[in-house]
């Protein structure tokens, strides 16, 4: 009854009921000596946890009112030489890939637990051999319904080895290895870029000549893996440097689409945006645009008048794309930077024993929606402002809660141990509203939405680490 009595006295404080929105806070879990944790999500009637206890793996299990029901240690899983990549939700289960060393030799392998944390099924999908000198470090990337994933070795700067899975048929599609002729072509600037489709058609996009005195040659190199084989070409961009850029492939229009910000000039000053649509097989149906940003949105999203000043936009992160259904995209991106007091002494310590200390500022969020043709439907930018200290950010930026007919961006308002949080929800046509969501004075909350995960159109689950306590935070819109 107590507990109830403190639920609702949370309801009370917390939340605006004009807003119809509700949330119901976990029991703590202590995870200070925890090497991580990792959301699974609901399956069946419960919200699921995975924790590295650096000595074990554990699965907790809340129920419907956030209580802790169970939990249960994978005695499956060896902890020697043991390195866990992904831990991937399915419709009915969830999946563990993970890395060993056994006898020298990096081997990869999956398990697959039924909603009780049951081992149902577990398949090793490479053995890389004995590397002495480049030890395999592997890294994934999932597709758009998480049920598609592709492993792929970063150790090696000349050559792109990769392995398709599909894990609701635990069947390995495809493992490839490719040799890149000239280490500039994929690694030139940037690292690549990678996109997977639902049916397992990988794509890794790289630049070329992305400089001023080469923009007239200034490509982009597709290489395509899939059951049938490797696929490539090239194409150009024109004469403009671009400066971040992100793919997506899209399973409804079967197309790969991507977008990026570009810069007149090079340096940390972005003066518009671009959009790109490719259908795999068919170039003569890629659609490439450039289009600067106004005077007007730099001036609104900078919230001041016009002049030199607002001849670009600076400290830009292009963070995700999101895909509309006819074609098109809506482009996220965030203005952030750090900088470290005492740069001038170096990393690590002053020679009087004071530390270096980074700053971390996470800023305006703005949106630019592409239509299929490339060109510019709206603009929008959500003001905001983050800063902390030494925290990695790992209370700043924002989580975007995903709807047909809505956008939802949370955030901390600042960051500190009692703070207030808002939400911008946005339409398909940019307009938006900010709300207040929630408060965590007296709560002992201190939310991480960066990390948050989606369960259905209208609920979240944000964790929340404070003094070493884990509290997940369910919130229904």
């Amino acid at each position: 009854m107590q507990k109830i009595l403190l639920t609702l006295i949370f309801f009370c404080q917390a939340f605006n009921a004009l807003y119809s929105q509700a949330a119901i806070v976990s029991d703590p879990i202590f995870i200070r000596s925890d090497y991580g944790y990792e959301l699974i999500g609901r399956l069946r009637d419960r919200v699921l946890v995975f924790r590295d206890r650096y000595d074990d793996f554990v699965v907790q299990a809340f129920d419907a009112q956030m209580h802790l029901s169970w939990s249960k240690d994978l005695n499956d899983l060896d902890r020697r030489g043991m390195q866990v990549i992904a831990v991937i939700p399915g419709r009915n289960d969830f999946s563990v890939v993970y890395q060993m060393r056994r006898r020298g030799h990096t081997i990869l392998r999956v398990h697959k637990y039924d909603p009780g944390a049951n081992l149902i099924d577990s398949m090793m999908l490479k053995d890389y051999g004995e590397r002495l000198f480049v030890t395999p470090v592997l890294d994934y990337v999932q597709s758009d319904d998480r049920n598609c994933i592709v492993v792929y070795n970063t150790a090696e700067r000349n050559r792109i080895e990769a392995s398709c899975f599909l894990l609701d048929k635990m069947k390995l599609l495809w493992d490839t290895t490719q040799l890149v002729a000239e280490t500039t072509d994929a690694f030139e600037d940037r690292q690549p870029e990678l996109a997977l489709s639902n049916t397992g058609s990988f794509f890794w996009l790289t630049e070329k000549n992305n400089h001023k005195g080469k923009l007239d040659k200034h490509e982009l190199n597709i290489r395509r893996f899939d059951p049938a084989g490797i696929h490539e070409n090239q194409v150009p961009l024109g004469p403009y440097l671009t400066v971040n850029s992100k793919f997506i492939f899209d399973n409804l229009n079967n197309c790969l689409s991507g977008a990026g910000l570009w810069s007149e000039k090079g340096g940390d000053r972005v003066n518009g945006a671009f959009y790109f649509s490719s259908t795999p097989g068919s170039e003569l149906t890629q659609v490439l645009h450039y289009e600067p940003f106004d005077e007007k949105f730099i001036a609104i999203l900078k919230q001041k008048g016009g002049g030199d000043d607002s001849r670009g936009i600076a400290d830009t992160e292009l963070r995700e794309l999101l895909l509309r259904q006819d074609g098109g995209i809506i482009m996220v991106v965030e203005r952030y930077h750090e900088t470290l007091q005492g740069a001038a002494a170096g990393q690590g310590f002053f020679h009087d024993g004071m530390r270096t200390i980074v700053n971390y500022y996470y800023d305006d969020v703005f949106l630019v929606a592409f239509q299929p043709n490339g060109q510019t439907q709206w603009q929008t930018a959500l003001h905001k402002k983050q800063y902390s200290q030494d925290d990695d950010g790992t209370f700043s930026s924002y989580f975007l809660l995903r709807n047909v007919d809505k956008m939802r961006f949370l955030f901390n308002d600042e960051i500190k141990y009692e703070n207030t949080c808002s939400e911008y929800v946005v339409n398909p046509i940019g307009d938006f509203d900010r709300n207040s969501l929630l408060n965590t004075i007296n709560q002992g909350l201190r939310l991480r939405f960066r990390d948050s995960l989606q369960l259905n159109a209208s609920e979240c689950i944000v964790p929340s680490e404070y003094r070493g306590r884990l509290r997940l935070v369910l919130l229904r819109f």
